[in-house]
């Protein structure tokens, strides 16, 4: 049975729940999950990752993600050293900003951890030996304003560690395998209904965006989100739509336009569907 690893054992109270674990020449590490996310970055030696009913090799320059309820192990190990960095994506809160709007920040954070088993782990981003040394800069930075703690450390770790996803994001973009580059689709259709939020879209607007056919990427969308391309832009309107609400906009026909609808009534209906209150009602348990 698979060891969990609680989240108290690495974030301290009232500390962010941030951490980097260095693993060098590591030995065969059991099964174990943790209810946290790490970002995992080889960066020397090898073996093989195991999950519940899969197993691929490793080597320097491999980086994924693993999700906290995704049990794992290594297994015939030869030197293997990594860095763990250890996050809680819900509590941390990184601002979000224009990261989004690139392909390989969906396809390295949300898709590949999906598809890792289909693609039997070859969408997995690999770093080139220069990239490598600047991730690991990074990380060592972040390190030492979680160790050091002077005034600042929580903010100048949160920097270090968006410096790191954004510079991954960047990498992946650049991954020529074939598994990857279909992330990459999937990547910048999430993407583009990010950035086109109050445009009106069109399922033949974003197959033609992910170079795929709309049957296809119907396929592929719902298996990777659960949801519809339309039905995810609506969450994603209504997303928009809370954090409006939550700023203090209450007149919900200005509400309903800045995220996206052009109908009150149908934004009304949908967001009571989404969120189980009406805009009204969720204005009110913000601000009186």
């Amino acid at each position: 049975m698979a060891r969990t690893f609680k989240a108290a054992q690495f974030f301290p109270p009232g500390i962010i729940p941030l951490q980097v674990l260095r693993m060098a020449r590591q030995g065969d590490i059991l099964p174990h999950q943790h209810e946290f996310s790490e970002l995992v970055i080889i960066t020397g030696g090898q073996g093989t990752h195991a999950t519940g009913t899969e197993e691929y090799p490793v080597l320097a320059g491999d980086v994924f993600v693993i999700r906290g309820s995704s049990a794992h192990s290594y297994r015939n190990t030869q030197d293997l050293s990594l860095i763990n960095i250890m996050f809680d994506p819900d509590q941390l809160q990184i601002p979000a900003w224009d990261i989004r709007q690139l392909p390989g920040y969906h396809a390295l954070f949300m898709l590949e951890p999906h598809y890792r088993a289909r693609h039997k782990f070859s969408s997995r981003l690999r770093l080139p030996i220069d990239d490598l040394m600047c991730v690991d800069a990074l990380a060592s930075k972040m390190e030492s304003e979680l160790q050091a703690r002077q005034p600042g450390f929580q903010y100048l770790a949160v920097a270090h560690f968006m410096a790191i996803t954004g510079f991954l994001s960047r990498c992946y973009a650049r991954a020529r395998t074939p598994s990857a580059r279909s992330l990459l689709r999937l990547g910048n259709v999430i993407s583009y209904l990010e950035q086109n939020l109050t445009q009106k879209i069109t399922i033949q607007q974003l197959a033609e965006t992910a170079h795929m056919s709309e049957s296809n990427l119907r396929r592929a969308f719902h298996e990777t989100t659960g949801y519809a391309p339309i039905d995810y832009l609506i969450r994603l309107r209504v997303a928009r739509a809370v954090k409006l609400l939550r700023d203090g906009n209450t007149r919900i026909s200005e509400v309903a336009w800045q995220a996206g609808f052009e109908d009150s009534n149908y934004f009304t209906r949908q967001f009571r569907k989404i969120t189980g209150h009406s805009p009204r009602a969720f204005s009110k348990s913000f601000h009186y």
